[in-house]
């Protein structure tokens, strides 16, 4: 019986080397901007006071009285740094983990249904979730739309990058 010439079987094509993405700076405004969103509507906070507990940097001013009934500035008080919110609604990363809790004991989410009475509260106060629905499909939509606009100035900008030898760190 003559031998039968068989197809060669398949072989699996190498794997072509995909290299690290680059961080994409449009994603990165999307994503803060969705993120503000949240901790806004839940927390009353910024993502930056949110995470690192700190609020910006309150200036007070100091005026007092001349004795001819004028008033003047007798100077100005910063206060900066890590400072827990009075406000009982406004709640940040470090204070729901217990960090300023009364009694001193690290009691996570402020303990007997607090973290969620805050956040629903804060929710009301900010108008319930219809608001922060609709202004995560305002960003999400708004940068798809500016992302198909403006491919091509990015496309410029990206080759520029890559002249400039950055296009494998950064990206628009």
């Amino acid at each position: 019986m003559p031998r039968l010439n068989m197809a060669r079987r398949r072989t699996k094509a190498k794997a072509k080397r995909s290299r690290k993405p680059a961080f994409n700076l449009m994603n990165a405004a999307q994503t803060y901007l969705n993120t503000a969103i949240i901790t806004r509507a839940a927390f009353r906070v910024t993502p930056i006071e949110f995470f690192t507990g700190t609020t910006a940097d309150t200036v007070t001013e100091n005026w007092k009285t001349n004795p001819s009934g004028g008033r003047y500035l007798a100077g100005t008080t910063t206060t900066s740094g890590y400072q827990p919110i009075a406000n009982g609604t406004q709640l940040t990363l470090l204070e729901i983990l217990g960090r300023d809790s009364p009694s001193g004991a690290v009691v996570p989410f402020g303990g007997h249904g607090v973290f969620m009475d805050n956040v629903k509260e804060n929710i009301k106060l900010n108008g319930g979730l219809i608001n922060p629905i609709i202004q995560t499909v305002g960003v999400n939509v708004g940068f798809a739309v500016a992302k198909k606009l403006l491919s091509k100035q990015r496309r410029v900008v990206n080759k520029g990058l890559k002249m400039a030898g950055l296009r494998k760190d950064v990206m628009v």
